[in-house]
């Protein structure tokens, strides 16, 4: 299998449609970008067109410090239930400080993966895995999957489960769709492949450029027994989860709440 996404296999049913949806995507991703160059953006356009770039793009702030992690309680009693937290789109350049928090909290977490990260950074999986978490599917390289054709989304899968299994880890057993953007289309794919579809039901929007209060408030505020909650350790603003990231996990823990692997 090839590790690049491209345009393949006979036109069939809904082909157009996907086409259609793609058109309308771009559009709108068009529209916006006419907004982000109008100008000196101004503080109330940079909320409507904020940066999801690649941590990788640049070095990692360091934001652990002996400080944060002075008064990490390791205890994780399940009095009223289990909430898994996950992290989208690494491995990457803020991943350790997120591993270095959830060892010293003792907690155990999901990592969805991008297949060309796995590659690029193998060592980092394998450190995800030693630490006790999950190393899930998370696609090649972020695309909207019910845009892509049958054959186009099982390479998007298959070359990432590849990637991961190559890096060290076990045979992913789950995919979490980029953006959530799935149809039955994709659920098959992903079935024949062994993947099992999840999602969360906690967004933090820790990729806007949020602040680590206002992240920490979201998952105390929503999250409950069985919640899934979404953090990403591969973009440009996850310095800002890493911050947030002590609150987060000693107040579900004063709720009754345990921190466990999985994704519903």
């Amino acid at each position: 299998m090839t590790e690049e996404t491209k345009a393949a296999g006979p036109a069939g049913p809904g082909r157009p449609a996907r086409r259609s949806r793609r058109f309308r995507r771009h559009l709108t991703e068009l529209a916006f970008g006419v907004l982000a160059l109008a100008a000196i953006v101004p503080p109330a356009l940079d909320a409507l067109v904020p940066r999801r770039g690649n941590a990788g793009s640049g070095r990692a702030e360091t934001v652990v410090t002996r400080a944060m992690l002075s008064h990490a309680g390791t205890g994780n009693a399940c009095r009223r239930g289990r909430v898994a937290l996950t992290f989208d789109d690494g491995p990457d350049v803020y991943t350790p400080q997120i591993l270095e928090v959830l060892r010293a909290y003792n907690v155990r977490a999901t990592f969805f993966i991008m297949g060309k990260k796995a590659a690029a950074r193998p060592a980092l999986v394998r450190a995800v895995v030693a630490g006790g978490h999950l190393a899930e599917n998370h696609s090649w390289d972020h695309p909207h999957m019910a845009d892509l054709d049958a054959p186009a989304i099982r390479r998007q899968l298959a070359d990432t489960t590849a990637a991961i299994m190559r890096a060290g880890a076990p045979r992913p057993t789950l995919f979490r769709p980029p953006f959530g953007n799935t149809d039955g289309v994709v659920d098959e794919q992903a079935r024949a492949l062994g993947l099992r579809v999840v999602r969360w039901s906690v967004d933090t929007n820790d990729w806007r450029g949020r602040r680590p209060a206002d992240i920490a408030a979201t998952v105390l505020t929503q999250a409950g027994p069985g919640s899934v909650v979404l953090m990403h350790d591969g973009v440009a603003n996850s310095a800002a989860t890493i911050r947030a990231l002590p609150a987060i996990i000693t107040g579900l823990r004063a709720r009754g709440l345990c921190t466990a692997p999985g994704a519903g």
